[in-house]
């Protein structure tokens, strides 16, 4: 039988096509192994709803639970980087969500809200446990739908898989969303093990994908060997294990030619580990190119800054309150203002404003060229005036000299840039140069052990890097720093918790009447800290050691005051003085040089 060429060719491009099809590219087979991941966790969510259908048996359903979170932890890298929104009805905290600009409160819901419905020692609440679980499988379902429209690049899954792992050391390790559970070393175990999956695919493209995987395996067997979560070393986990991991992933896919993301975030897209110096892009808030940072523009802002005719009777200037010496800070309870009279409160650090999502203590303002306008313009601050500014400016010899300098294109000085010249000096201020970021960059001799242990307290039992994010130590939420939270306290009016009174001040509430924000405040940094006593809006405490014993003892609530909103935690800590001593070693380490 004699066979045509042209069935040869069909079969040959058949074959050609089939052997394409086996020989996915890596992207593709994240694409399927993520895809699959989704499959197993709607599966799994099923079987977890029968169980809290059908069954009163607690262990079983808290068995079951954790089961399901790390199915999650799974498909989490790429969950978190794609669908972010989705995700907060996922695995997002167990806390109201306002949206101001719609005029919205929205509950919450997910994995952090059911495992509050489990681990608890009252009676479980059936009916509200299955409705949560349903909502859960909904927002699941609905990020495998959404997965289908995803032009997945090669440059997205590194930088998804990099972000994974800063979440790890940042959120993951600090049991931040399953502080009932207590399960998260196994959940940085499975994360770690899904970070081998994902990236086993890159195996013909990268130069040497056994350095990472063997990176990450020593990761996974220190986190086998550590006792308990109160014991877990987190300071030689992320020196040690982590960065290596990180820096190894940064190396390969520059070898490998694999694009970088570069999407004008905080946290820059090819920073190798979150500790690198410039790792952080203080411009990356700038609404527009022209107000961009030069040496000219800081020089002209740091003059304004220390010039008394900026405010209204000649005397006040920014660095009356916010002296370098006290970290920009001033020393006071609550600070003096236009009139010598204490304002209502006291002035934080000015140190790392750049790199948050919004300023003041109430995040009244968007942006630092906004703020710099209402302080001067503030009747209890500065008493001030842009327009008397730009006279000053356009009068002054040396301060036309150094304006024309900063803004050479000008001929005008409209207040915006004055503004701007400002927010420029402060943005500006973000040294990174305290031994805990040298310790980091690996040297291990820059923290004493205690400062070690202190750090590990920090971020494991004292619950303090649950708010303050590891590396900024502020309330930017990382690894996206897209967002920056406030918390409700219970500050009180001093340091007298046997007879505490709840202060009056209502923060975000103030501006925005909704009850979740009542008596909320940003979660100011805590670099530097040991330079700007007193501390809290108010400057209630005057020692690092009150702040300590508040916190311990779960805060306004926990000392009894009705506080129905708080989102702290009102349940003690049981910190040992000795312990407490140590979380401030630590936090003393975070002084810059």
């Amino acid at each position: 039988m004699k066979i045509s060429p042209s069935l040869i060719l069909s079969v040959f491009f058949v074959l050609v096509a089939t052997r394409c099809a086996m020989q996915k590219s890596p992207k593709d087979v994240v694409y399927d192994q993520f895809n699959a991941d989704l499959n197993t966790l709607i599966a799994r969510n099923e079987d977890f709803l029968g169980v809290v259908r059908t069954s009163d048996d607690r262990e079983k359903m808290q068995e079951d639970f954790l089961k399901l979170r790390l199915q999650y932890k799974k498909a989490e890298a790429f969950a978190e980087y794609f669908f972010p929104t989705t995700v907060r009805l996922v695995n997002g905290a167990p806390l109201d969500e306002v949206e101001d600009e719609e005029n919205a409160v929205f509950e919450p819901g997910g994995l952090q809200v059911i495992e509050e419905l489990i681990y608890t020692e009252d009676k479980i609440e059936k009916e509200e446990l299955v409705r949560q679980v349903r909502k859960l499988q909904v927002n699941v379902k609905r990020i495998k739908t959404l997965w289908i429209d995803i032009q997945l690049t090669d440059a997205h899954v590194f930088n998804a898989l990099r972000l994974e792992l800063f979440r790890l050391i940042t959120l993951g390790i600090s049991g931040f969303d399953n502080p009932a559970s207590g399960n998260a070393l196994a959940e940085s175990e499975q994360v770690l093990h899904s970070f081998q999956t994902y990236l086993s695919a890159y195996e013909g493209v990268l130069k040497d994908t056994k350095a990472a995987d063997k990176q990450a395996e020593k990761a996974i067997l220190f986190l086998k060997k550590s006792k308990n979560f109160n014991d877990f070393d987190r300071a030689t986990f992320i020196a040690d294990h982590i960065n290596p991991l990180s820096r190894t992933l940064h190396a390969q896919q520059k070898l490998a030619d694999i694009p970088f993301v570069n999407d004008r975030r905080l946290l820059k897209g090819d920073a190798a580990t979150l500790f690198d110096p410039g790792a952080f892009d203080a411009e990356a808030l700038v609404s527009n190119d022209r107000f961009k940072s030069t040496p000219e523009r800081i020089a002209l802002g740091q003059k304004l800054f220390y010039d008394g005719r900026v405010s209204g009777n000649g005397k006040t200037n920014c660095g009356s309150c916010h002296q370098p010496g006290l970290a920009y800070s001033d020393g006071l309870k609550t600070s003096k203002g236009f009139g010598n009279e204490n304002i209502q409160r006291n002035a934080p650090t000015i140190q790392y404003a750049a790199l948050q999502q919004a300023l003041f203590y109430d995040l009244r303002s968007p942006s630092l060229e906004d703020q710099a306008a209402d302080v001067i313009h503030n009747k209890a601050e500065m008493h001030g005036s842009m327009q008397q500014i730009a006279k000053l400016i356009g009068s002054d010899e040396d301060y036309k000299r150094l304006f024309k300098e900063a803004y050479p294109e000008l001929d005008t000085v409209p207040p915006v840039y004055i503004q701007n010249s400002l927010a420029v000096f402060v943005r500006s201020l973000n040294p990174f140069s305290s031994r805990f970021d040298k310790y980091m960059r690996g040297d291990k001799k820059a923290m004493t052990l205690e400062e070690i242990n202190g750090f590990n307290l920090f971020m494991g039992k004292a619950k303090c890097g649950t708010c303050h994010f590891v590396p900024l130590f502020n309330g930017t939420v990382p690894p996206d720093y897209q967002r920056t939270e406030s918390e409700v306290l219970g500050v009180t009016t001093e340091a007298n918790f046997k007879n505490a009174k709840l202060d009056v001040d209502a923060g975000r509430g103030t501006h925005n009447n909704f009850p979740q924000w009542k008596h909320a405040f940003k979660t100011s940094t805590v670099r530097n800290v040991a330079k700007t006593a007193p501390y809290m809006h108010n400057g209630a405490f005057s020692t690092l050691q009150e702040v300590m014993e508040f916190y311990n003892e779960g805060g306004g609530a926990g000392l009894g005051l009705n506080v129905p909103n708080q989102t702290l935690a009102a349940d003690k800590l049981n910190l040992t003085k000795t312990e407490i001593s140590l979380v401030i070693k630590f936090m003393e380490s975070l002084t810059d040089n």
